[in-house]
């Protein structure tokens, strides 16, 4: 009895690490492990982890589609935001007494557009293809394909 209380105090003893397997891809884990800022160290896990088993494509598409309808939210992370975004324009509403336009994308993101710019708001029209990216000092400029001009856009929800 006695040596099976010995025998039972060893292998609780025994670290878990002397067990384990090296695979070979440890530095890359213990090196994501040592960052200190959240949004790194979750980058370098992915990255290590699709050297280790391969690209999650499923993952990868839902990645992209949360960085899609996350572009223009200024509470959403940099990195969980596109850099530019291309859709359709569903619902327009003009208010002509405080002469301001609110639209509704194809992702259900609605915008406002501001002073900013020469595209003028008769062109804003449910269907209308358009495509914003980031401008001068954090501005976002949308445009219309088939027109001239821009129009600065700020997302309100």
């Amino acid at each position: 009895m006695l040596r099976l209380f010995g025998l039972a105090a060893i292998l609780v003893a025994t670290p878990v690490g002397l067990s384990a397997q090296e695979t070979g891809n440890d530095a890359l884990l213990l090196e994501c492990r040592a960052m200190e800022k959240n949004a790194q160290r979750l980058d370098c896990f992915d990255d290590a982890m699709n050297t280790i088993f391969g690209v999650d494509e499923v993952a990868e598409a839902e990645r992209e589609e949360l960085r899609r309808d996350n572009f223009g939210n200024p509470v959403a992370d940099e990195q969980d935001r596109a850099d530019r975004y291309d859709g359709t324009i569903t619902h327009v509403d003009f208010n002509q007494t405080y002469n301001i336009l609110r639209f509704q994308l194809d992702n259900g993101s609605v915008w406002e557009a501001k002073s900013s710019g020469s595209l003028r708001y008769g062109f804003f029209q449910p269907g209308e293809k358009v495509t914003i990216e980031k401008g001068v000092l954090g501005t976002l400029r949308l445009s219309i394909a088939g027109k001239r001009g821009w129009r600065g856009v700020k997302r309100i929800d």
